[in-house]
C-alpha cells in the first residue's frame, strides 16, 4: 500500500487509532487493548467514498471523541467524528466541511489551551483557519479567516 498521508487519534479509552490514506482508499487500525504492549488490529477499510485522500489530520474534541479531517485529490475537505464518547462507538457520516474558500491541499488540526479545536487548511490561494466557537464539543465553527502562510 502506497501511503499518501497518515494521522493518529486517541480513543476515549486511551488506545491509539491510526488512519492511512492511499490510492486504494482510507484504512485504519488500532490497539486491541489499553496495554502499551498490546497488539494492533489488521488494517481495515475506513468508509470514505469521496475520492483519494491526500492529507489527513486528527484531534480530540473537548469530550475526548476524536475528529478526523481528510483532504481529497479534488481539493475537498471532509470530516467525521465518533458519535458518542464510547471508544467502540460508530463514526458519524462524512460531511463536507464549512464552505472552504478555494481548493484544499493540506490540513492540520490542534487543540487550543481550553480544549477547542482549531483547523488550518492550505489551499490553492493561501492558508485559512477556523476554530470551535465554544468548549461545547458540538459547537459550531467560526467562519474562515486568513492564516498567513510561510515565506515563499
Amino acid at each position: 500500500m502506497s501511503v499518501r498521508s497518515m494521522a493518529s487519534a486517541r480513543l476515549t479509552d486511551g488506545r491509539p487509532q491510526v488512519f492511512a490514506g492511499s490510492g486504494h482508499g482510507l484504512f485504519t487500525r488500532w490497539k486491541v487493548s489499553e496495554l502499551p504492549s498490546a497488539a494492533w488490529t489488521n488494517w481495515q477499510p475506513f468508509n470514505f467514498d469521496h475520492g483519494h485522500v491526500v492529507s489527513l489530520a486528527a484531534a480530540p474534541l473537548t469530550d475526548g471523541r476524536p475528529q478526523i479531517f481528510a483532504v481529497t485529490e479534488t481539493g475537498e475537505l471532509w470530516t467525521t467524528w465518533k458519535v458518542t464518547t464510547d471508544a467502540s462507538a460508530a463514526w458519524a457520516d462524512w460531511t463536507k466541511f464549512n464552505n472552504l474558500p478555494g481548493s484544499a491541499r493540506s490540513v492540520g488540526v490542534a487543540t487550543l489551551t481550553d480544549g477547542r479545536l482549531q483547523i488550518v487548511v492550505g489551499t490553492d490561494s493561501g492558508s485559512v483557519s477556523s476554530w470551535k466557537v465554544s468548549e461545547d464539543p458540538n459547537a459550531a465553527w467560526t467562519e474562515w479567516s486568513s492564516f498567513d502562510g510561510p515565506p515563499a
